[in-house]
């Protein structure tokens, strides 16, 4: 029986040459697998040559076996083996063999699936940091650090390098704070939108490792329990000594490679786990100084939108809230006035008493008006000494009288230049803005000309067009 089992086997070789080919591609898949550490590629060989090394070896107990005639060996010389038992070992080994093929395979496709949807979601960060970076307002001395910047992305493959490459823009940005930021907080908006992404990224690659971890120790418990399995069958079975030794070394050397697998896989994952912590650490910082720019550009955006001198909304803030306050009345059909109030006589004022003087007085009269409005409302130094109200859902019959009682409120203000009692004036002209007014400034214009209407009939008036 021994006899003939072995010649069946040796046949089998002869004809699959490349038995040990077939054998590592069972194990390593080479047509699904695209993993090519340096790691791998020495297991390999060295599976390759332990194959080889035993297939040798096998022939030639083969060739020895063959030497012997049966006659002159007795029966009881060679222990009994049965095809059931031999059957049930190469069941375990393909089973072993096929687990190991589907669990790599599986863990491989995953892999290449996340390394190609980072790849992805890369070059499209790529895309709109390159846009973003074009339509940066930055100061002109550091156009050419930008241009660089935007030039490198082109080279970025990881996002750690495109987080590096943000934090560099952000820096530069920082430099800029002195220029104008206004478009720069649309820039702060997409950049944290980014970094957002970028942490999704991250934490999907973190999920997917520990993931993967799981099942490679999933994979190695029933790995094991296989080669026990493998171990309890061997011993039960009756083959020769050298059979016997032979299968043992086999089965040892398996579950030795199985411990040295199982050690690769958990340097790789701590590997792993240590450059995800890195980004993590990266994108926090990176976070906190976009956060800490952005605060910068809305305390910046703040200063740049008002005066000075009165601390009231300048000309640049009053356009964005007229222009805002137009449409939205355009559309509801609710009212919206316009009042243009100009200090009457201010230039005697810097004559006569200087421009300090003239400053406390527009320091005076702004804190008056500012005090007087309503929340709703809205007021802006336009320039010079002129002031702008916006005043909505105020009815038509009202208007005059609100108006006339704040003029009269700055009249009675208690004015004292050089000892003297100066009492100041208003002349304030206004206006409704009307369905048929095409933009702002045709609803303005009206307004500046009911003003200079008060003006020509004496001032300190409200004139309504």
């Amino acid at each position: 029986m021994l006899d003939n089992l072995l010649a069946q086997l040796q046949a089998l070789m002869k004809q699959s040459p490349h038995f040990d080919e077939e054998i590592l591609r069972l194990l390593f898949n080479e047509e699904k697998t695209t993993i090519n550490s340096a790691t791998q590629n020495n297991l390999k060989i060295a599976l390759t040559q332990f194959i080889k090394q035993k297939q040798l070896e096998f022939t030639q107990h083969i060739d020895a076996l063959e030497l012997i005639s049966v006659d002159t060996v007795s029966t009881k010389d060679i222990p009994e083996i049965t095809a059931s038992s031999l059957q049930l070992v190469m069941n375990q080994l393909e089973r072993f063999i096929t687990l190991y093929a589907q669990v790599s395979a599986q863990l491989t496709n995953e892999l290449n699936g996340v390394k190609e949807e980072q790849g992805t979601l890369i070059l499209t960060h790529k895309d709109n940091l390159t846009h973003l970076y074009e339509t940066i307002d930055i100061h002109y001395q550091l156009h050419s650090a930008l241009n660089e910047l935007a030039g490198a992305l082109s080279t970025v493959e990881t996002t750690e390098q495109l987080l590096g490459n943000v934090e560099e823009v952000i820096a530069l940005l920082l430099k800029s704070m002195l220029s104008e930021k206004e478009h720069s907080k649309y820039f702060v908006k997409d950049i944290h939108r980014e970094i957002s992404e970028l942490k999704v990224i991250n934490q999907q690659s973190e999920d997917i490792g520990r993931a993967g971890q799981q099942q490679q120790q999933q994979w190695d418990k029933a790995s094991q329990h296989n080669v026990g399995n493998l171990k309890a069958l061997s011993k039960r079975m009756k083959v020769s000594d050298s059979d016997a030794k032979a299968l043992g070394n086999e089965i040892t050397l398996l579950q030795n490679a199985l411990v040295d697998k199982t050690d690769i896989d958990s340097k790789l994952f701590t590997l792993q786990q240590k450059q995800i912590d890195k980004l993590n650490k990266k994108l926090a910082q990176t976070e906190q100084e976009a956060s800490t720019y952005h605060s910068q550009l809305v305390e910046q955006r703040l200063i740049n939108m008002q005066d000075s001198l009165t601390k009231l909304p300048n000309r640049k803030a009053l356009e964005q809230k007229f222009e805002s306050n137009f449409s939205a009345a355009k559309q509801s059909g609710q009212a919206l006035w316009v009042a243009v109030a100009d200090i009457d006589n201010f230039k005697s004022i810097n004559d006569n008493y200087g421009h300090s003087a003239g400053d406390k007085t527009l320091q005076v009269i702004a804190g008056a008006l500012s005090n007087s409005i309503r929340d709703s409302e809205f007021i802006a130094r336009y320039g010079g000494e002129e002031f702008v109200l916006l005043i909505p859902e105020l009815p038509q019959n009202a208007i005059n009288t609100v108006l006339n009682r704040l003029r009269e409120r700055i009249k009675s203000i208690p004015f004292k230049f050089k000892d003297k009692k100066v009492q100041i004036t208003l002349s304030i002209g206004v206006t409704k803005v009307k369905a048929g007014d095409s933009d702002r400034q045709v609803s303005f214009d009206r307004a500046d000309k009911a003003l200079y209407q008060a003006k020509r009939q004496g001032r300190d008036r409200v004139i309504i067009y």
